[in-house]
């Protein structure tokens, strides 16, 4: 008697007598092995009161009535066990585990690792291998996500504590822990610990060379805006200046010169603003002698403009005194990118001298 070659159900041979027993046991056969669905595939013997029906995909190493069985499906009918030999493709649920296999022909294997996607039980246990949605993940970015929007939110239905915490970890200081930020997948910035375990910000034009832009020190807090702009020069003698017109306040030596925006050039300090911006400045020199001028101002020009109000410092009409007269001012200018700013000093009435050492201009982009 011949059997069919897919589902192994037995035919009915012609001028076959009691042709109703071999049709009967082939639809025992298609209504066990049709949605395929098994008690448990842990049991290595018959469990010890089976129901009509119920089948078992046998565990490997099976014994008494098993015996040989490994990996076929036992069915109990009419009172006995019935070893179901299964085909390749054949499609298992196991009842106690939610674990959906399918028959490779040597091994039952999960149906998503068989296909070469997602895992049916890495997915019900939460240790998915990769994910992508919309896109494919692959072996260093396991998760990959395309969306207009990725939300998420403190857990209101388990329910949560209120809180949300996203961790990035690294596994040691000279490692990265950051976030890369990308125009048409070219690297535009990024934060985070960055090759050492403080927190910073850098940015590039390219994609390949970076610029540090804010560092936040991980034992103090201190801020430190790298590439901002910051210098501070002194004058280390006395200078005469003619009375009677604005002229360049001379230095000769920088303290520091942060990214070098300022230049001395035969005693002018001049600094060029290397970006738009908000810039603090600073100006201080201390009168030493003269023929008796009777003020004495200092003040920053833009752009080769005389200094305006809110740039000066003056002594007003008193005398001026030898050691003791100081003027100073503070500025605080928006300039764009490309503007100069330079010191100057105007003695009214009179020529006058700066004393060495007690002259000073610095400056510092802050916003």
């Amino acid at each position: 008697m011949a059997d069919t070659p897919h589902l192994g159900l037995p035919l009915i041979a012609a001028s076959q007598n009691q042709k109703h027993v071999t049709h009967n046991a082939a639809l025992v056969v298609l209504d066990a092995v049709v949605s395929l669905s098994v008690v448990d595939s842990g049991h290595t013997a018959p469990p010890g009161a089976p129901n009509e029906g119920d089948r078992y995909k046998v565990a490997s190493g099976a014994t008494g009535p098993w015996a040989g069985w490994d990996l076929n499906i036992a069915l109990y009918t009419s009172g006995q066990w019935t070893k179901l030999v299964p085909r390749k493709g054949w499609f298992c649920f196991d009842e106690a585990t939610g674990a959906m296999t399918v028959w490779t022909g040597a091994a039952w294997t999960d149906l998503g690792v068989a296909a070469g996607f997602l895992s049916f039980g890495t997915a019900g246990n939460g240790s998915l291998t990769r994910l992508g949605i919309l896109t494919a993940a692959d072996t260093t970015t396991r998760l990959a996500v395309k969306s207009n929007a990725v939300l998420f939110s403190h857990d209101d239905v388990t329910p949560g504590t209120g809180d949300i915490h996203a961790v990035v970890n690294k596994a040691a200081a000279l490692k990265d822990a950051g976030f890369v930020f990308q125009s048409d997948w070219s690297t535009r910035a990024l934060f985070g610990l960055l090759a050492n375990d403080d927190f910073t910000v850098k940015v590039t034009p390219d994609g390949s060379t970076f610029h540090t832009a804010v560092v936040i020190e991980r034992t103090s807090g201190a801020v430190s805006h790298v590439r901002g702009s910051k210098f501070s020069a002194f004058l280390n003698y006395g200078q005469d200046y003619a009375a009677g017109a604005w002229r360049d306040l001379q230095f000769n030596n920088f303290r520091h010169n942060d990214q070098g925006h300022a230049a001395i050039a035969s005693n002018v300090l001049t600094f060029t603003a290397p970006t738009a911006g908000v810039y603090l400045f600073g100006l201080s020199a201390t009168y030493e002698a003269g023929s008796g001028p009777s003020k004495m101002q200092i003040g920053l020009s833009v752009n080769g403009a005389a200094p305006a109000a809110d740039t000066l410092g003056t002594t007003g009409d008193a005398a001026v005194v030898s050691g003791e007269t100081q003027c100073s001012a503070t500025a605080l200018l928006k300039l764009a990118a490309g503007d100069t700013v330079a010191p100057k000093i105007l003695f009214s009435g009179a020529n006058g001298r700066v004393l060495a050492n007690e002259n000073s201009v610095w400056g510092a982009r802050i916003a």
